[in-house]
């Protein structure tokens, strides 16, 4: 997880949301089984999401792709999760973690 301040002055957080993959077939030679999704958050919602870290969290929020460019060239996309809001799983005596 990384803060930093971003030019309006507001705090900014971005973070990685590890989500496991489905098993749609075969398993093959070097795929990974879990796939990192990054988290942008600002202001209270950066906080909040601070607070929790290392907790299990309900994340709310919109996927967005971005597309980078060097030298007025397009050079790779990314797909991100806005984040909206964020709250502590409840836990219950049912449930192994």
């Amino acid at each position: 997880m990384r803060k930093r301040w971003t030019p309006d002055g507001s705090l900014s957080l971005i973070a990685e949301l590890l989500t496991t993959r489905p098993q749609l077939g075969p398993v093959r030679a070097g795929v990974q089984n879990q796939q990192p999704m990054p988290l942008r958050a600002t202001g209270e919602i950066c906080n909040r999401i601070s607070a929790l870290e290392d907790q299990h969290v309900i994340v709310e929020g919109c996927l967005r792709r971005r597309f980078y460019s060097r030298d007025g060239e397009p050079c790779w996309g990314q797909v991100e999760i806005w984040v909206d809001s964020c709250r502590l799983v409840e836990q219950t005596a049912e449930s192994p973690e």
